[in-house]
C-alpha cells in the first residue's frame, strides 16, 4: 500500500467533516422548531381546558341559577374565583327559541393569552315555573 492511500485511509478529511456538521446543525434547527411548536401546543392546550371547565362552571351556574332573562352578559372571573384567573374573560348571550318557555344560553369563554384556545357552550334551558 502507497503512503498516500495509508494516510487516507487513516481518517475524514476536512470536507467530510464539514459535511457532516451542516446534516447535525440542520437536523438540530429543524428539531429546536420541533420542541418550541409543541411548547406552544401544550400551552395552547392547558388554556383551552381551563377555558372549558370555567364554561361548564358558567353553564353550571346557568342551569341550576334562576331562569336566565334575554340578553347579553359579560366579566371576568374575579368575583368567582379572585386572583386565579386574571388573563380570562367570559360572555352570556341568552336568546328565546321557538319552543315555549325555552331559552337558549351560550358561555363563550377566552383566555386573553391565547384567543385561539376559547371555549364555547351551549345549554337549552326550560323554564319549570
Amino acid at each position: 500500500m502507497s503512503a498516500g492511500a495509508r494516510s487516507r485511509a487513516r481518517g475524514f478529511t476536512l470536507l467530510e467533516v464539514m459535511v457532516a456538521l451542516a446534516v447535525i446543525a440542520t437536523a438540530f434547527t429543524a428539531l429546536l422548531g420541533l420542541h418550541a411548536r409543541n411548547i406552544r401546543l401544550a400551552a395552547r392546550d392547558q388554556a383551552y381546558t381551563r377555558a372549558l371547565f370555567l364554561a361548564r362552571e358558567l353553564i353550571a351556574n346557568a342551569e341550576l341559577g334562576p331562569f336566565p332573562e334575554v340578553g347579553l352578559a359579560n366579566g371576568d372571573f374575579e368575583t368567582l374565583h379572585p386572583g386565579r384567573y386574571p388573563d380570562f374573560r367570559w360572555e352570556r348571550t341568552v336568546n328565546d327559541t321557538a319552543l315555549p318557555r325555552t331559552r337558549e344560553i351560550t358561555v363563550r369563554v377566552f383566555p386573553a393569552t391565547d384567543p385561539d384556545a376559547e371555549c364555547e357552550l351551549t345549554l337549552f334551558r326550560r323554564d319549570s315555573s
